[in-house]
């Protein structure tokens, strides 16, 4: 979690590059974001790049838990800067 916040607020969440920088396996990775997704303080919002191009994941992640109310603000924000 401290690596994830301590990374510029545009850095975007991959498993694969946390890897790297841990001594942690991917899988790891992955089951302890399942975790704080769980507990709410990482929330994934899944985008669809198109039709038959695939979807990608955009994770948010918060040192409190990310209500319902704010993870659509936040989605609607990255929907924005996503068209410019």
């Amino acid at each position: 979690m401290l690596t994830i916040l301590s990374n510029k607020d545009d850095w975007r969440i991959f498993p694969t590059e946390l890897a790297k920088r841990s001594k942690d396996s991917e899988d790891s990775i992955y089951r302890e974001l399942k975790k704080l997704e769980k507990f709410g303080y990482v929330r994934t919002y899944k985008k669809s790049l198109g039709r038959g191009k695939g979807v990608t994941a955009f994770r948010f992640c918060a040192d409190r838990k990310i209500s319902d109310e704010m993870f659509e603000q936040l989605k609607k924000q990255l929907d924005k800067e996503l068209v410019n």
